[in-house]
């Protein structure tokens, strides 16, 4: 079963670089650890409900471009910013086997990391269509316990949030409806942005939003990420408690969040790219 929002990958030039990026935001930030066979190291930035931002670099374009990072390697060419994003499971084998009637999953497959400090992380995984890129989110059951893969933030704006809602980005919306309800089992309600000229669908479950959009014209902001990095998350909103001290912090360091519906978007080019919204609790 399917049971909440798990990660968000973004993809980054530099990994230091972006990890000091995520900290001058205020999050808590880990470096994770490496992927000598799929040429890439990550960093962990936690959230209070367990979810986690996982920033990803590649120590070796080459090796990652011959493993299931091969669309990463190639969005990453395009720019930083979202690649993916993950959903939880607590059976995974029963889920991919009901799925795959419908929906192109592979094979749950071992997955494993050496943290920094040497304890072994494990976890199995199945991917859409056999890449962690694009309109669909991978599944993950964690092996080993889940707080040695991530351990809920306990300072700084991340001790304050959770993940709330992620927009999808897609070309066909019907399919991407039919797509995302075999997989969730939800009926969506659809919604249309006449502001933004977006049409799409939500589903609302216990434990978060998913929203799939599609622009009906060109020229704005959704319709240049559909055109240059494809379908998938265009963005996540993330709840915090307190959110006005830190909108005063940010803009002390000239950090301007920009007002977005109900809440404010960070600049991408604070955030590595990602477009990540924050909403008051």
């Amino acid at each position: 079963m399917i049971i909440g929002l798990d990660h968000f990958i973004v993809l980054v030039n530099d990994l230091a670089t972006a990890m000091q990026t995520y900290r001058r935001l205020g999050f808590e930030v880990h470096a994770g650890g490496e992927h000598p066979a799929f040429g890439s190291h990550n960093a962990l930035v936690a959230l209070a409900d367990g979810t986690y931002i996982e920033l990803v670099a590649f120590k070796d374009p080459a090796l990652a471009a011959q493993t299931f990072w091969r669309a990463g390697v190639e969005r990453l060419r395009v720019g930083e910013g979202f690649a993916g994003f993950v959903l939880a499971s607590n059976d995974l084998a029963n889920d991919v086997t009901q799925l795959k009637s419908s929906l192109a999953y592979n094979d749950p497959q071992a997955g494993a990391r050496v943290r920094l400090d040497g304890q072994r992380v494990a976890w199995h995984t199945s991917m859409f269509e056999g890449s962690p890129v694009g309109l669909m989110p991978f599944l993950i059951q964690d092996d080993t316990p889940r707080a040695r893969r991530i351990e809920p933030a306990t300072e700084g704006l991340g001790s304050r949030a959770r993940a709330r809602e992620v927009i999808v980005v897609a070309r066909n919306i019907e399919q991407a409806r039919d797509a995302y309800h075999a997989l969730l089992n939800v009926e969506p309600k659809r919604v249309h942005n006449a502001a933004s000229d977006v049409i799409g669908f939500r589903f609302t479950l216990d434990w978060g939003t998913l929203v799939l959009a599609h622009p009906e014209r060109g020229g704005n902001t959704m319709s240049e990420f559909l055109a240059h990095r494809g379908e998938g998350i265009f963005a996540l909103t993330i709840e915090v408690e307190g959110l006005g001290r830190d909108r005063i912090r940010l803009k002390n360091d000239n950090v301007m969040l920009q007002p977005d519906g109900n809440g404010f978007l960070v600049p991408p080019e604070f955030a590595c790219g990602a477009r990540i919204r924050l909403v008051a609790k």
